[in-house]
């Protein structure tokens, strides 16, 4: 698939997808576009409720349970991190340790810390630890995934 962007000065922004024949991979790129992807199912205060990724700042794992966070609320999430991590991965989702998967998108700033980790501050001040083991990884997409790039 073949991807053209243009940056514009002035007008509408526009997305336009050219395909021979509708796919899953068509579609979910339309839904993403037109924000209405799949969206997360959860639970708080004993309602459901259907979460836009793009909404959530950090998921957590907790004694086998996952919560997603967003700006001002907590939700209980009925999939798996790693499945979470896997199937939101191109719109920010980024496993920043064994137990936290984060949104690069919500970051406000980071921080280097001591032991080659990486402290985020999010949008809703909150800080997230992104462990050694997944700070490389995290620079490398920062710098537009090339680990070799000199700024």
């Amino acid at each position: 698939m073949k991807l053209t962007m243009s940056r514009i000065s002035e007008g509408e922004e526009e997305v336009i997808i050219r395909y021979r024949e509708m796919n899953e991979q068509i579609k979910i790129i339309a839904g993403i576009v037109q924000g209405t992807g799949q969206k997360i199912s959860a639970e708080a205060d004993g309602r459901k409720a259907l979460l836009m990724p793009e909404d959530i700042f950090y998921l957590e794992s907790v004694d086998g349970a996952t919560y997603a966070y967003l700006k001002d609320k907590v939700y209980k999430v009925f999939e798996s991190l790693e499945k979470l991590s896997f199937y939101y991965e191109g719109r920010g989702f980024f496993r920043c340790s064994k137990s936290m998967v984060i949104n690069i998108y919500k970051i406000a700033y980071l921080k280097s810390e001591p032991g080659n980790r990486i402290r985020a501050t999010m949008e809703n001040e909150e800080q997230v630890m992104i462990s050694r083991k997944y700070a490389k990884q995290l620079r490398a997409i920062l710098k537009g995934g090339r680990e070799d790039e000199d700024e």
